[in-house]
């Protein structure tokens, strides 16, 4: 019996709890890195958001220097400014979402690099843009190859069947059919 009790009690405290984290449109999520002037994180520093000086949500930085915070801001929070702070840094930020839209996260990604204020998602790996590109053409490129080894290795098949007997390779299949002309 006081097993029930007791499920049935922490079953009513977790569906609480999840359908309050699950509306959308009350999330708002504000996430990046402090970093200092040669691109290191900078570990257990407290980012805070504030609107109006309430304090809406903190967050601490990891060996990376990154951070992550959850706000709770409904539609009519749209282009609302906010004080982001991390140490002595400072930054104004406006929350900007698409009004309306109840599904998608709602993500700000706020940066604090050697001291100044940078919107946007960093390139934490300094991997150049250009270089995807070339990756994307390198792997095309490979596929191509591998397609067209596997419709020479059909043909050959159907050219001389399935028996490794008859199946042109290499060298001594050249002299092979040079023998028969």
């Amino acid at each position: 019996m006081k097993a029930i009790i007791i499920s049935i009690i922490a079953g009513s405290l977790f569906f609480s709890s999840v359908q309050a984290d699950h509306e959308p449109d009350h999330r708002y999520n504000i996430r990046g890195y402090v970093l200092d002037g040669s691109q290191q994180g900078i570990d257990s520093l407290t980012v805070e958001a504030f609107a109006e000086g309430k304090l809406l949500g903190s967050g601490k930085t990891d060996t990376d220097g990154y951070y992550s915070m959850h706000l709770h801001l409904h539609d009519e929070d749209y282009h609302r400014a906010l004080k982001l702070r991390a140490g002595s840094l400072e930054a104004e930020l406006r929350v900007t979402f698409e009004r309306g839209d109840d599904t998608s996260a709602r993500i700000h990604e706020a940066n604090f690099v050697d001291g100044k204020y940078v919107e946007g998602a960093l390139n934490r790996f300094h991997i150049p843009n250009w270089s995807y590109a070339a990756g994307g053409l390198v792997l095309f490129m490979v596929i191509m190859v591998l397609l067209e080894k596997q419709r020479k290795k059909k043909v050959r098949l159907a050219k001389y069947g399935a028996s490794e007997k008859h199946s042109p390779s290499g060298h001594k299949a050249k002299k092979a059919r040079r023998k028969k002309h």
